[in-house]
């Protein structure tokens, strides 16, 4: 019998647990100084799928950069777009319904690239099997949270703990 595949939240995060400013910007995190990959490129050869909403969605594909999960299969959760366009599948339905889904399809594990909204319907649902936090050492004090809002209670285990440069990476896995 084939393992499940897991849900994956690999994201960056302030001390104070913003995850992008209002804007959808990280320049922040993008100027914090890192010492390897970050786990990054370890995540990229596990999975074979990437969800995000579409916020970050908009956001990565405006980088002045080749769209860089192109191959991966990309579902994009959006209220206002439906069908796909040459990188992503648009998905307008119940988050827990869709991800149990594709949670049964053979394939590797899927990283859930973001946004703090999306996540947090994740996190309502009990979706994220793995958590890789890596906290850059600023507060922000506003921006897009990955946790305000709801009243969610999750246990995870602590499973590593790395220093990165000035990264604090934490790897946590479901309880």
């Amino acid at each position: 019998m084939s393992k499940q595949r897991n849900i994956i939240l690999y994201i960056g995060t302030s001390i104070d647990g913003y995850i992008a400013n209002n804007d959808g910007t990280l320049e922040w995190l993008e100027k914090t100084e890192v010492e390897g990959d970050s786990g990054y490129n370890s995540l990229l050869e596990r999975i074979d799928t990437v969800v995000m909403g579409k916020g970050t969605y908009d956001v990565i594909r405006g980088f002045d950069i080749d769209y860089p999960y192109s191959n991966y299969k990309n579902y994009v959760f959006s209220n206002s777009l439906s069908g796909s366009d040459e990188y992503a599948q648009f998905i307008n339905e119940d988050v827990k319904t869709f991800i149990n889904n594709l949670k049964q399809k053979p394939g590797k594990d899927i990283w859930l690239i973001g946004g703090g909204y999306l996540a947090r319907e994740f996190f309502k649902e009990n979706l994220i099997d793995e958590f890789q936090l890596a906290i850059a050492p600023i507060v922000l004090g506003k921006g897009i949270s990955l946790y305000t809002g709801d009243d969610i209670t999750q246990n995870y285990s602590l499973t590593k703990v790395e220093k990165l440069g000035q990264l604090a990476m934490l790897h946590y896995i479901k309880k």
